[in-house]
């Protein structure tokens, strides 16, 4: 009889009720799966909770004090966890309530989809990912869980005989390589006698994350325990309807009834067809790490792009209009904030901020965030500057970002299944990415057209300030603003520049010098104001005082009647430099420098 058989058989007799027309089989691509037999107009799965494995049958089987565990635990699920893997070992499986479920249970051989359990090279294909660069921390965040409950086991609690070396991992298995890591999963993994093994929790914390339901649903069970779903992130096992495979356009009721888990699909079915579930809007990172796939061109697929914030500058980001992102506002699992102080209350941030970008959307809190970290002293609202500033930021992080994403060499058509589920991932994150890049653009783009009299490019300079042009002519060999970017002198004209409007005075007595001198009287008085503004120290004049030399000295005097009016020291040069970062943005691939004129 087979495994799936036995199931059926032991939830038919604890009152499991399916649909007449529904029958599970083998899947040629997904395991087992529900099928119609005939023509349905709709199904359902009833479950009686007794069925369920919950932290109250937990608590049960392991001992009362677990309980007490379950409340010291960073995670409400690590003791459910635990006794999932302590009921299939071997001493414990044959009088286990829940023998037929776990003997139906995937094992690591048929979980390989997972990167979990893929070896150091197919990792390596990861590379540039969020899921490449995040997956060792993933995992020692679950040692971290496991270790929080195998560290503190009753002392007269029966364990296995290779417990104290379990243990011994804990410590040396931060300086395994990936390789190192992945043999010693699988290979203790197949022992399941050692069942206080990491690799016998990571088992069960797979199970979990690709199988389990929200215990909250059970609060409406007449006879439901209150520690079953007390928290929000509470999870359960529910045999039989874990069987169903995902589609994201399925349409699906969760219910209790009458102390049983109700599961309803009004979807019509042909003879044949598959009865999914939908496990909701789910990315094809957390797709492919709970359950070993990817959906082609997944509409709620998504890149997580986390910046790292000092923490002491998160209460002036919110006061200015930022909304940090939480955990709760991309999952169900919510951690109140209630009690915590000022200082406690952000370290959740501790490791930087999460966003989430999709194809269709960038969060608008994500591009402020980007805007604010750009500001300087002079600025206290949002300016111009700011925004502009920080969507080029924010456009070089993720074209970054993008540029690490490869696919090329990994093959569609692979026979094996974990290169082409890599290949649709790396591809759909850099579609996002691409896309987000210019949705971007497009901002900027509308910015620029917008408020194009308060920019000042080199270009307009160029064109403009005859004189200057002339100037640069005869010094640096340049004939127009190609050949500033070309030889890479885009700087250096700027800071020259910059000095020449705070000496404009010198050039314009009369109105027909404006014809020849392209002045702006804001860029002199945010000069002066710079000039007030700066304390030279010993430390500056040394720094520049090459550049002094290199740059200024040479222009006195081959071009005097500009470079030799009016003020042309080492601290004009340093005031000039101060002032190009305080009122000027980078922008694009050629990182032109455009001046803003204050609002």
């Amino acid at each position: 009889m087979s495994a799936i058989t036995q199931l059926l058989e032991w939830a038919k007799d604890n009152g499991l009720d399916v649909s007449q027309a529904i029958h599970f089989d083998k899947s040629s691509d997904s395991g087992i799966a529900a099928y119609a037999a005939d023509d349905i107009k709709g199904a359902h799965i009833k479950v009686p909770i007794s069925l369920a494995l919950k932290l109250s049958d937990a608590i049960e089987g392991l001992g009362p004090e677990f309980e007490e565990l379950s409340k010291k635990t960073k995670n409400i699920n690590v003791v459910s966890k635990l006794f999932l893997a302590r009921e299939r070992a071997p001493k414990y499986v044959n009088e286990s309530k829940y023998k037929a479920y776990i003997e139906s249970l995937p094992q690591f051989p048929e979980m390989r989809a997972s990167p979990y359990l893929w070896s150091a090279e197919e990792v390596d294909r990861l590379k540039g990912s969020n899921l490449g660069s995040s997956l060792r921390d993933n995992i020692a965040n679950l040692v971290e869980e496991w270790w929080s409950i195998i560290s503190v086991l009753p002392e007269a609690m029966e364990k296995p005989t290779e417990h104290f070396i379990n243990m011994k991992f804990y410590y040396e298995q931060k300086f395994h390589s990936n390789q190192e890591l992945f043999e010693y999963i699988v290979n203790e993994g197949a022992n399941f006698a050692n069942w206080t093994s990491f690799p016998s929790y990571l088992w069960a914390a797979m199970i979990f994350k690709s199988r389990s339901f929200p215990g909250y649903l059970l609060k409406d069970c007449p006879s439901a325990k209150e520690i079953d779903s007390q928290k929000q992130d509470s999870a359960i096992l529910l045999p039989v309807v874990d069987l169903l495979n995902h589609n994201p356009l399925s349409e699906v009721f969760w219910s209790c009834q009458n102390d049983s888990f109700v599961f309803e699909s009004k979807s019509a079915l042909a003879k044949g067809e598959q009865l999914f579930n939908n496990y909701g809007q789910k990315g094809n990172e957390e797709l492919l790490l709970a359950y070993g796939f990817c959906i082609e061109n997944n509409e709620a697929d998504s890149v997580a792009l986390k910046v790292k914030v000092p923490l002491d500058m998160l209460p002036v980001l919110e006061a200015n209009g930022v909304k940090l992102p939480s955990i709760s506002d991309y999952t169900t699992s919510v951690v109140p904030n209630e009690g915590k102080s000022d200082a406690d209350k952000y370290d959740e941030y501790r490791d930087g901020l999460l966003f989430f970008i999709t194809k269709q959307h960038i969060p608008d809190n994500l591009v402020l965030l980007f805007q604010w970290l750009v500001k300087t002293k002079w600025e206290k609202t949002l300016t111009l500057r700011m925004k502009l500033s920080g969507l080029n930021h924010l456009r070089q992080a993720v074209e970054s970002k993008a540029a690490l994403l490869d696919y090329s060499g990994l093959s569609a058509s692979s026979p094996n299944h974990n290169i082409v589920n890599t290949r649709i991932y790396l591809k759909s994150q850099k579609k996002i990415l691409d896309s987000a890049v210019k949705h971007i653009k497009h901002i900027e783009k509308a910015l620029l057209d917008e408020h194009k009299n308060s920019l000042l490019t080199l270009k307009s300079v160029f064109k403009k300030d005859i004189k200057f042009a002339n100037s640069l002519l005869l010094t640096m060999g340049v004939t127009s603003w190609d050949d500033i970017a070309e030889k890479q002198l885009m700087d250096q004209v700027w800071l020259l520049y910059l000095i020449r409007c705070y000496n404009r005075d010198e050039y314009i007595v009369s109105k027909e010098d404006e014809e020849e001198n392209y002045l702006p009287k804001w860029i002199q008085k945010a000069f002066k104001k710079m000039d007030a503004d700066t304390e030279m120290d010993a430390t500056e004049v040394v720094q520049f005082r090459q550049l002094y030399e290199n740059l200024i000295l040479p222009m006195n005097e081959a071009v005097p009647e500009i470079y030799n009016k009016g003020k042309w020291t080492v601290r004009e040069l340093i005031v000039s430099t101060k002032l190009l970062d305080t009122v000027g943005f980078v922008r694009g691939k050629e990182q032109e420098c455009i001046l803003v004129a204050p609002e």
